[in-house]
């Protein structure tokens, strides 16, 4: 399920720029949803009875972007349930008609796709008939999608994903977490809520205060969880609103999952772990032998990212956050990330794990890719005492080893090692885990939940933004790997 059916009953609006395939998708996206959709200049050319490049001819580009506020003002009011806009329709007032009416999605391209695709299409495109203006253009309106859109996508995948990936989107908007009950409209709610971020977002129905931290991931965790859904009397159709870092929404989702058979829940992380990782994809669960061994993969509805609630965290948390946007790098080949406000590293991280996600929700393949840096890291966690080491923090040190043995099996580039550490440092992260005990996060490391046929296999780097899975390595070598950063 997801949010684009259930929250506020907005029209879904396709955003971006020219060749990001928004008719395309659109049209993919209203099948699933079975629902209805219009290209919003296909609209114009017909109240006008002239195409695109006639209008251009005969009014300009100011009469044509009249037409364009007037058709988009009717289909907010009284049209289709998916829009999409051309690429230069985000201007006010129809900006505030959108703020105010509908649910964007900006479908994100860089200029060498989306001039490749438009490029032999210039007849019927006015302004991709120069090359310079064109990539000029592109970058111009990029800051507008941005400041417009509820939700990102990277379009440069092919357009079933993207359709997919829309619906498994987190909302991502500065002020998002004020407004919840437009998430869960007429439903009875239960809210479990960390107690450290009670006072900074809303809560809706029964509230159930929850001290964060792994300690809450514990059967008895679940149990009280259980009990206080069974004392709300929530039904199948209720919800169940998640917020806090990432040991929240699991367990919250576990108890989601697991209660009545499984009912609805929306995730509301409030650290960054939460927005570009741990609250996405569907996995929920608790530690009972070893981290996240009892869980299930429970979609949420809806993910709701602020990046307001961000800046509250302390600074040892924030960089732990940043673990996972580095792995994501790693995986994406994106290069950007030490210069990313929080808004753009929420989208950008957390729409890479969407796609990974969507083309494999249960992990039977690329999915198994987000493990970069994990098993090793999961062991180090484990071993050094939850809360000694954060679970970023683990992760970047996870993260070096899994690099170390990029380069002794797969020939990976010995920079990338060396970059990423230096990296590390200046994020504040560690790289090493001095005293850990290299025995006992090598036991961990067998019990990991991932070994298949009874051997641990590891995700390692070909090259960044070529990762491989499934890899079995030397024990000999993994424990060198483990004592390089114990």
């Amino acid at each position: 399920m997801s949010s684009v059916t259930t929250a506020c009953d907005r029209p879904l609006v396709l955003v971006g720029f020219m060749g990001a395939g928004k008719t395309t998708v659109g049209r993919l996206l209203a099948a699933r949803l079975r629902t209805s959709f219009v290209d919003a200049d296909d609209a114009i050319c017909a109240q006008a009875a002239m195409d695109v490049p006639a209008i251009f001819a005969a009014e300009g580009e100011t009469g044509f972007r009249e037409r364009e506020r007037v058709v988009i003002a009717g289909l907010l009011v009284d049209g289709p349930r998916v829009i999409a806009l051309g690429g230069g329709a985000l201007r006010e007032p129809t900006m505030t008609l959108l703020a105010q009416g509908a649910t964007v999605v900006w479908l994100d391209v860089d200029a060498d796709t989306a001039w490749s695709r438009v490029s032999t299409d210039a007849d019927h495109r006015p302004l991709a008939r120069d090359e310079r203006r064109f990539r000029a253009l592109h970058a111009e309106r990029a800051a507008t999608y941005a400041a417009a859109a509820d939700r990102y996508v990277d379009a440069t995948a092919a357009p079933e994903a993207v359709a997919a990936a829309i619906l498994g989107s987190p909302v991502v908007r500065p002020g998002a977490s004020r407004d919840l009950r437009a998430f869960v409209g007429d439903r009875n709610a239960v809210t479990v809520v960390d107690e450290a971020v009670a006072h900074l977002v809303d809560q809706v129905g029964d509230v159930v205060l929850v001290h964060g931290g792994e300690e809450a991931k514990s059967v008895a965790g679940v149990e009280r969880l259980w009990r206080a859904l069974a004392d709300a009397r929530l039904e199948r159709r209720d919800v169940v609103v998640a917020i806090g870092g990432g040991t929240i929404t699991d367990v919250a989702g576990f108890a989601a999952a697991s209660f009545r058979r499984g009912i609805s829940w929306i995730a509301v992380p409030t650290t960054i772990v939460g927005q570009v990782d741990a609250a996405i994809g569907g996995k929920t669960g608790i530690n009972v032998a070893a981290k996240n061994d009892v869980g299930a993969f429970h979609l949420p509805e809806a993910v709701v990212c602020d990046p307001d609630l961000l800046v509250t965290l302390p600074a040892r948390e924030r960089a732990a956050g940043l673990a996972e946007a580095v792995k994501t790098a790693l995986l994406s080949g994106w290069s950007g990330l030490e210069a990313a406000e929080p808004l753009e590293l929420v989208r950008r991280t957390s729409a890479y794990k969407v796609r990974v996600v969507t083309e494999d929700p249960t992990e039977r393949g690329i999915r198994a890719f987000l493990n970069l840096g994990h098993t090793i890291g999961h062991g180090v966690e484990a071993a050094a005492g939850y809360g000694e080491l954060l679970h970023g923090e683990a992760v970047a040190v996870g993260l070096v080893a899994a690099l170390w043995l990029s380069e002794r099996v797969r020939g990976l580039d010995p920079s990338v090692a060396v970059e990423t550490e230096a990296l590390l440092v200046r994020l504040g992260l560690p790289v090493r885990a001095p005293g850990v005990d290299v025995d006992q996060v090598l036991a961990l490391i067998e019990s990991d939940k991932k070994r298949v046929a009874g051997r641990t296999r590891f995700v390692l780097l070909d090259a960044v933004g070529a990762p491989v899975h499934g890899i079995e390595v030397d024990p000999a070598l993994v424990r060198a790997a483990v004592e390089r950063v114990a």
